[in-house]
C-alpha cells in the first residue's frame, strides 16, 4: 500500500535497506547522525538516475559543507549499487531496495503511460540532457515505472524537504536543495 506524499513536519519512515555488502541498515541510524539526503532513484540501470548519481558526486562537497549527509537508494542488488554508486558517486552512501515497499512507505509510486505522455516533452529534454552528459541507459535492475523522489530529513528524523518527481529526470536543483538544508543543532 502506497502511503500519502510526506510533507514538511512528518515523521520520516524508517525503512530497512540493503547496503553494497547485502547487510540490513535501517535509515533512522543516518540521520541521527545530522541533516540527511535521501534520493530515491528509480533503478540502477536508469540513465536519468546515473546522472543524478554523477551530480550529487560532483556537488558532495557544497552539500557536504551545508551540513548534509548523502544518501542514495536504487532498486535492484547490492552488487547494483555498488558498480554504479561506485563508479559514478563513490563519496555517496548508497543502499538497494529488492522491493518496491521502501519507497512506497515514503509516499513513492509508479508512473503510469497517460502521465509519461503528457509529460513526453519533458522527459525528452531531460533525457537530451543526460545523453550529452554521457549517460547511457542501462538494464532494468528494478522496476522501471517508479518514479524517483529527494528528502532532506533532520537529525530528529523530521522532514525538512519532500519531492515527488513528475516523471524520470524531474529532480530538484543542488540550489533548491542548498536553500533548505535544516539547523545542524
Amino acid at each position: 500500500m502506497i502511503a500519502p506524499h510526506l510533507k514538511v513536519g512528518d515523521r520520516a519512515p524508517d525503512i530497512t535497506v540493503l547496503d553494497i555488502s547485502g547487510e540490513r541498515v535501517e535509515l533512522r541510524d543516518y540521520w541521527r547522525n545530522g541533516p540527511t539526503l535521501v534520493s530515491f532513484l528509480r533503478h540502477f540501470g536508469c540513465m536519468h538516475c546515473r546522472y543524478r548519481l554523477a551530480v550529487l558526486e560532483e556537488n558532495r562537497e557544497q552539500l557536504n559543507r551545508a551540513g548534509l549527509q548523502l544518501l542514495a537508494i536504487g532498486l535492484g542488488q547490492p552488487k547494483h549499487a555498488e558498480r554504479y554508486c561506485g563508479k559514478l558517486a563513490p563519496h555517496v552512501t548508497c543502499f538497494s531496495d529488492t522491493v518496491n515497499d521502501g519507497y512506497y512507505a515514503w509516499g513513492l509510486r509508479q508512473g503510469t503511460m497517460a502521465e509519461l505522455a503528457a509529460q513526453g516533452m519533458n522527459v525528452l529534454k531531460a533525457s537530451a540532457k543526460v545523453l550529452l552528459a554521457g549517460h547511457m541507459q542501462g538494464a532494468a535492475t528494478g522496476d522501471i515505472n517508479m518514479l524517483p523522489g529527494t528528502f532532506i530529513i533532520d537529525r530528529s528524523g523530521v522532514v525538512q524537504y519532500a519531492y515527488y518527481s513528475k516523471y524520470a529526470g524531474d529532480d530538484p536543483s543542488i540550489e533548491t536543495l542548498l536553500q533548505v538544508v535544516p539547523d545542524r543543532a
